[in-house]
């Protein structure tokens, strides 16, 4: 049984912001140069409390990034940049963006909370490994903050009836809202709060049969419930804002749920094919080529074959093709993806094997155009476009507890950070 838990939320103050120029994308999707602008847009900008600025002169634990950003937080607050509502529950978030094939799109979900535990005990599924480093820059900005600012996106698989409860929400005055520019166009976010215990009553009721799944933000969620673990034994009860994590949930199904390609680059090295011919002979008898003339056009038609076939554009120094052969049942979810057939049969045909990832032979884009170019230009020794996986292969993945190859999901557009704050 899935379920939201209510919270008392932070939030930025209208009638003190426009809050188009207070949001952020997640920390981990800010290019440098991203921060900066975003450092520029506005002084009470998210951005410094969730991924701020280090400086030359800093001094751990007294004058970093972490100091600075409760520092923000606390001296918001007590302007009343941000304030914090009086009463606990759900927020409705309608997100208004322009998908990659330019349709407009409308995005509906709920900020909540579920208690931040292990996987092995926690109401929400993984689909995804970890790295280690990012988890430790977010645990010291938790303990730093005493607060969540960037959910994790769930997905929930089955609520009949919710998403029309939350449209007839929406037809309300807002709470806030904004538009800002985002990774492809402009975006546009309107919150609700719905407090009332009869409407989160409803609300609850429509998702008990749901299931919830990671979409993005696994690395928050184990710190989440790394933090929440060091809250206990420091005394923290079970209902502590420390026992839960942030969390804004839509629907698997749901017809604005965007979900990119993320393209494999082949570093340049000693051994790899420099040509079509050559990495189908190293594949063996099972896979064919069919050359093609413009690879990004060919990428668009790639969704044509999925049924039937495991097929990527191959871009190598001596033009592209789309590369293809029939699926086989392998009994798993994570074996049958497009990402670990061409991981575990293609790329390692290349001579690179699992050590050889780990050291970064592999680097990823979610621009086409760019890893045609990359390989043109001398910076990838071959690319393979790929299509994107869908929420119904990610689920099937977190369903059979495996996990899904590094970089095999981008979901678009991501949640801004900002638009709830959850206080430990």
């Amino acid at each position: 049984m899935a379920r939201l838990r209510p919270l008392r939320g932070i939030r930025y103050n209208p009638e003190h912001i426009r809050l188009g120029g207070v949001l952020a994308p997640p920390y981990d999707v800010i290019s440098p140069a991203q921060r900066a602008e975003l450092y520029g847009r506005d002084l009470r900008n998210v951005v410094r409390v969730d991924f701020g600025l280090p400086y030359s002169d800093d001094v751990a634990e007294q004058n970093d990034v972490y100091t600075r950003a409760a520092a923000h937080l606390r001296s918001w607050l007590k302007l009343g940049i941000l304030v914090r509502d009086e009463q606990p529950g759900l927020y409705l978030v309608v997100h208004e963006f322009v998908a990659p094939d330019g349709t407009s799109q409308r995005r509906l979900g709920l900020v909540g909370r579920v208690p931040a535990l292990p996987w092995e005990h926690s109401e929400v599924r993984p689909h995804e490994l970890t790295l280690r480093g990012p988890k430790e820059d977010r645990l010291a900005l938790m303990r730093a903050t005493r607060a969540q600012t960037s959910p994790v996106w769930l997905l929930w698989d089955r609520a009949p009836g919710l998403d029309a409860r939350l449209a007839e929400i929406a037809q309300g005055r807002a709470l806030l809202g904004g538009r800002f520019d985002g990774e492809m166009g402009p975006e546009k976010v309107l919150v609700w709060q719905v407090s009332d215990r009869a409407g989160l009553a409803e609300i609850q009721a429509l998702l008990d049969p749901s299931t919830l799944y990671i979409a993005d933000g696994h690395h928050r969620f184990e710190t989440m419930a790394a933090y929440a673990t060091e809250r206990r034994a420091a005394g923290d009860g079970a209902d502590a804002g420390s026992q839960f994590a942030l969390v804004y949930a839509s629907a698997a199904e749901d017809t604005a749920l965007v979900v990119l390609p993320i393209h494999r680059l082949v570093r340049p090295r000693p051994g790899l094919p420099i040509s079509r011919e050559e990495l189908l002979a190293r594949l063996g008898g099972t896979w064919e080529l069919e050359p093609v003339a413009d690879p990004v056009a060919s990428l668009a038609r790639l969704g044509e074959r999925s049924a039937a076939e495991h097929a990527y554009v191959l871009v190598a120094p001596d033009g592209a093709a789309v590369l293809r052969r029939p699926r086989r049942d392998t009994g798993s979810g994570r074996d049958a993806l497009d990402v670990s057939v061409l991981q575990s049969e293609v790329i390692s045909g290349c001579g690179i094997g699992e050590a050889e990832l780990r050291e970064s032979a592999l680097d990823y884009t979610r621009d086409a155009a760019d890893a045609v170019l990359a390989v043109r230009d001398g910076r990838a020794g071959l690319a393979f476009l790929v299509s994107p996986c869908t929420s119904r292969e990610v689920m099937a993945v977190a369903d059979a507890h495996e996990s899904m190859p590094q970089k095999s999901t981008y979901f678009y557009p991501k949640v801004p950070t900002g638009l709830i704050i959850s206080p430990l």
